[in-house]
């Protein structure tokens, strides 16, 4: 097995409002999502991608990529493999308690 590249760009936050990582305006050629780790904090915790950014958490018009959910305690999830991101997709986080968390790094494809 080879080892995961981590990406240039880093993200760390404790996403309690739709939180963006990039905009799809800032993505022209396509990003690699390289790592992710998400802690739900006993909450919810999503990781959405699209054109547009979701309104609120568990919104069905944006392209739910990852999340986690425990209403009893923390519980931890990692991106099993690097994800690629089509241009013109941004990248957004929200959570519903103020004790999630997220971490996450990407790569621009110049």
């Amino acid at each position: 097995m080879e080892a995961v590249k981590v990406g240039k760009h880093f993200f760390n936050a404790h996403p309690t409002a739709v939180s963006q990582v990039f905009s799809a305006a800032d993505n022209k050629d396509g990003v690699y999502l390289r790592t992710a780790t998400l802690c739900t904090g006993g909450g919810i915790l999503n990781l959405y991608t699209g054109p547009k950014a979701p309104a609120y958490i568990g919104d069905m018009s944006v392209h739910a990529i990852m999340g986690g959910i425990n209403g009893g305690i923390d519980s931890q999830y990692t991106l099993p493999y690097p994800l690629f991101i089509p241009a013109g997709y941004g990248l957004w986080t929200v959570a519903n308690n103020a004790t999630a968390a997220i971490a996450l790094t990407y790569d621009f494809v110049s």
